[in-house]
């Protein structure tokens, strides 16, 4: 798609959501990358082609959930997982624009100009899509994806009070959701169980969501033996802070010590006190 391919000559021009287009790029704007998740018709009435969509900013910032709408053709819908550059504000993000390319093309053609970006979302609200569409594939992407609600924070229930229900229902079809502080404390609290690594799945957690350049975060499918229970299969999700950490835990056949929460069997994190590894 040559409209959101990075031209190899001419410019880029900036329309911020917020404002009208100006066509330079104002001092206070930051270089940022907008991971798209989800791209569907806007549920508000429009004048013209349109594609509302939905993804992940990344910049010098907290990492945010946002919207807008662009009038775009159909045929130049961006796909969900690319990601277009962008510019933002760092003291407030919720100002950012797609640098959408225009200008000459490597064959010296010229494409068209900026789509305009309307619908400053902060401002206007949530569209959740025709019949809640978007939310739902916005929804199924980040899960897919591996980001729970709690990445976002209380950001996410600001952007769309509904929004975080759907992302945990979603999260459900693909492992437990439980949260770090929450997984802390079951090693002190949960049963003893053990348990052997099944299936591993790095996850695309950006960088910036990462406490170091060499952490990651991973699907781990385990198979739990309770204490004089019987076998059963969960996954769940885990962050690890450095590559030999990965390798030594997320290893198809390992054997871990587990603690599984008395309530919910699916609530299961790895004993890392009983591996030696204090948690943080």
């Amino acid at each position: 798609m040559g409209l959101l391919r990075r031209k190899q000559t001419g410019s880029h021009t900036t329309t911020l959501i917020s404002g009208p287009y100006q066509g330079t790029l104002p001092a206070n704007q930051a270089p940022a990358r907008l991971r798209v998740g989800a791209v569907t018709p806007p549920g508000r009435p429009v004048t013209g082609d349109a594609a509302l969509v939905s993804g992940i900013l990344l910049g010098p910032f907290q990492v945010m959930l946002v919207q807008l709408t662009a009038a775009l053709p159909r045929a130049a819908w961006p796909e969900p997982g690319a990601e277009l550059p962008a510019v933002a504000d760092p003291a407030d993000p919720m100002r950012f624009a797609v640098m959408w390319s225009s200008g000459p093309t490597e064959g010296g053609a010229t494409q068209p100009g900026d789509p305009s970006q309307w619908d400053h979302h902060e401002l206007t609200g949530w569209d959740d899509g025709p019949g809640g569409e978007h939310t739902r594939a916005i929804a199924d992407w980040l899960a897919a994806s591996g980001f729970t609600p709690g990445d976002f924070g209380p950001a996410l229930a600001t952007l769309s009070p509904d929004l975080p229900a759907v992302l945990t229902a979603a999260c459900s079809r693909y492992a437990t959701v439980i949260a770090g502080r929450d997984a802390v404390a079951l090693m002190r609290t949960g049963q003893p169980a053990q348990g052997v690594v099944a299936a591993v799945k790095k996850l695309p957690i950006p960088a910036e969501m990462l406490p170091s350049p060499s952490a990651c975060m991973a699907w781990l499918t385990l198979d739990v033996t309770p204490a004089g229970g019987v076998p059963y299969r969960c996954t769940i999700r885990f962050g690890f802070r450095s590559p030999e950490r990965f390798t030594a835990i997320a290893t198809v056949g390992t054997a871990l010590p587990l603690r599984v929460a008395p309530a919910d069997r699916n609530q299961v994190t790895i004993d890392l006190p009983a591996l030696g590894i204090t948690p943080g």
